[in-house]
């Protein structure tokens, strides 16, 4: 019978998302939220993360702590299951997470150019209570609801960056690139999940010029047009009465057609939506 040892006390993303993905790869262990004994470090069954003060993966300890070389525990996990590189391609936050959790919020956010609050703002009552919950047990087994919450989070996180690599090949292969007046838009068929490493693939084009995407909507039948990057010269409020068009958002920055016209139909509706010049931004009364 498997094991995972995580420090007591207050729970982080750190402690808790180490403690998710080994329960996907395990399939089964028991969750114990104290310090490590001598005896739990020597057993290789019992996983002991983000405690103990060893990083020793042959024992599957996973302390960082004792050195400040070290990343975060949840990214010494994923390296002994043989996801981190892969993590550290398809999530962005998966880098500053480990920053958070080593370098604390000031360093982290001095890193991204942003002041601190900003961080704090962007904190979720989600996460709040769901660490509030882990951070009040002792020990966690199947009975209790949280226990198979965190192991289906742990599944959906490998799973997700699979579905995410597989997307970004399917991206480089069959989506297009198409002029919009100066600018360029990103044009897919793909209509399960379109949006699904939309993000990755931007990326990977690295092209300041690429300014919209244009993907069959998942709200009905038809195209939708997204503005990328919120960038002002794209403002599809110019489509208005246009009889192709079924949706514009109040802000502009996505707009949605009555069906999957033809593809030069909506590349034409696009280029509409380009002015030369950036637009005012819009002021909330």
């Amino acid at each position: 019978m498997y094991k995972i040892v995580a420090h007591p006390g207050s729970a982080h993303k750190d402690d808790f998302l180490s403690v998710c993905v080994l329960l996907s790869a395990l399939g089964h262990a028991d969750v114990f939220r104290r310090e490590a004994t001598g005896e739990d470090l020597a057993d290789p069954q019992t996983y002991v993360v983000d405690v103990g003060m060893e990083y020793d993966p042959q024992r599957h300890n996973f302390d960082h702590h004792q050195d400040p070389s070290l990343p975060c525990a949840f990214h010494l996990v994923m390296k002994h299951l043989g996801h981190h590189d892969t993590a550290m391609l398809m999530f962005e936050w998966y880098g500053h997470m480990s920053m958070m959790d080593v370098s604390g919020p000031h360093r982290t956010a001095e890193h991204l150019g942003i002041d601190t609050s900003v961080l704090f703002a962007a904190s979720s009552p989600i996460d709040g209570y769901i660490l509030a919950r882990f951070s009040a047990l002792t020990c966690l087994d199947r009975q209790d609801m949280l226990y198979e919450l965190m192991k289906e989070l742990g599944q959906n996180l490998i799973a997700m960056m699979e579905q995410k690599m597989e997307r970004l090949a399917r991206l480089k292969e069959e989506a297009g690139i198409v002029k919009v007046k100066h600018l360029k838009a990103i044009i897919s068929t793909i209509a399960d999940n379109p949006k699904l490493a939309m993000d990755r693939y931007l990326k990977f084009l690295n092209d300041d010029r690429v300014v919209m995407s244009i993907t069959p909507s998942v709200r009905g039948a038809g195209w939708e047009m997204l503005r990328l990057g919120d960038n002002k010269m794209v403002d599809f409020r110019a489509l208005a009465g246009s009889p192709d068009v079924r949706f514009i958002h109040a802000n502009g920055f996505v707009a949605k057609t009555c069906s999957l016209i033809p593809q030069e139909a909506v590349i034409e509706l696009a280029a509409r939506a380009i002015s030369e010049v950036v637009a005012e931004p819009t002021k909330n009364i």
